[in-house]
């Protein structure tokens, strides 16, 4: 697996401001051509003023979120933005677009997104570009016509694949594997499953699995996540694997196992915060989870908008990105630029990470 340049290290810094937002919530060099350590203040139109930047998750409080927060925040300090994470703790669509309706009236020179449901925000962020405001969507995309970049973490493709190696990490011998997704109007997760199912039909190497074809949704909530691992157990006494590109359900699902009684027996992966499946993988109760480092997709995320809005960057197909320490990036087809350094979590490196 490629690593971040700022895995390790870094994230010991993160762990503890993470730390602080998790325990009160439900649970780099910029990108500029200085000289390392050194960032040039980013300024909009108007002589002197900082590029507002807002950044909107899913909802906040979320441990990931946070984590993606802090490469935000400390892409703002190196670029002299006004960085700004707004939102609500509610996971819900409406209260998303709520948020960034409300941005707009802000006239920020850029709004960084994850969209919790691609489609229903998508007016909101048309709105937004509209009024010249560049939108930069990062870990879950909307639709194409209502931003201008989107930062995807993973390949859909790679994440699925990543997913399933881990998969085969717990269980070897393949087995029955069933899928937990936040909402069927989640763009990433559905394209994870997508992909997934069609590795498991028509690559051997995922030829030993087999899958419910039904996807339950759990709208990334802990105790639903638990009490949906709990009938799928029940429902299907053959069950291997739990897989969940939510970061709240693959280690809830895991739990679930572990209450159950069936620990080492059944197995929850998927997408996870380190520090959230730490125990299970140090038990040996799971092998493996996977993520990549989501504080450098935010930072990377942060610095794009920035640079889209000063002009510096396009968004046609080749046009580079260059983050320093954190990466050169190179945008794709349809304004997609793939972060795609993928993180597996075992027993021989779970240590190393703190967040």
């Amino acid at each position: 697996m490629t690593e971040s340049v700022f895995n390790r290290r870094r994230f010991m810094g993160i762990a503890g401001a993470v730390g602080a937002a998790a325990a009160a919530a439900p649970l780099l060099s910029a990108c500029t051509t200085t000289a390392p350590g050194t960032a040039a203040s980013a300024t909009s139109g108007a002589a002197g003023a900082k590029l507002k930047v807002f950044m909107s998750p899913k909802f906040t409080g979320l441990a990931y979120f946070e984590v993606a927060r802090k490469g935000g925040e400390d892409a703002g300090k190196e670029l002299g933005l006004d960085f700004q994470y707004i939102g609500s703790d509610k996971a819900e669509a409406t209260e998303q677009i709520a948020t960034l309706t409300n941005a707009v009236a802000q006239k920020p020179n850029a709004l960084v997104v994850s969209a919790i449901d691609g489609d229903a925000v998508a007016p909101a962020l048309r709105q937004a570009r509209a009024a010249g405001i560049k939108v930069v969507t990062y870990d879950a995309d909307a639709a194409q016509d209502a931003r201008d970049l989107f930062v995807n973490q993973l390949s859909y493709e790679l994440a699925a694949t990543t997913m399933l190696d881990a998969a085969l990490l717990n269980s070897p011998e393949g087995g029955l594997i069933a899928f937990i997704s936040a909402s069927p109007t989640a763009p990433n997760h559905t394209a994870h499953v997508k992909f997934m199912k069609q590795a498991i039909d028509s690559d051997p190497k995922y030829s030993k699995f087999k899958y419910v074809d039904t996807v339950q949704f759990a709208a990334d909530d802990a105790q639903k996540s638990q009490d949906i691992a709990l009938n799928l157990m029940q429902a299907h006494p053959d069950l291997k694997v739990i897989i969940s590109s939510s970061a709240v359900s693959a280690p809830a699902a895991e739990q679930a196992i572990i209450n159950a009684g069936k620990g080492g027996k059944v197995f929850a992966t998927g997408v996870a915060l380190p520090s959230s499946v730490k125990d299970f993988i140090k038990s040996g109760d799971s092998k493996a989870f996977m993520m990549w480092d989501p504080a450098e997709l935010g930072y990377v995320a942060t610095v794009a908008a920035a640079q889209l809005a000063e002009g510096k960057i396009d968004t046609a197909k080749g046009t580079k990105i260059d983050c320093g320490k954190a990466g050169t990036y190179e945008v794709g087809e349809n304004g997609e630029v793939l972060y795609n350094k993928p993180l597996m979590f075992t027993a021989d490196n779970i240590d190393q990470y703190s967040f």
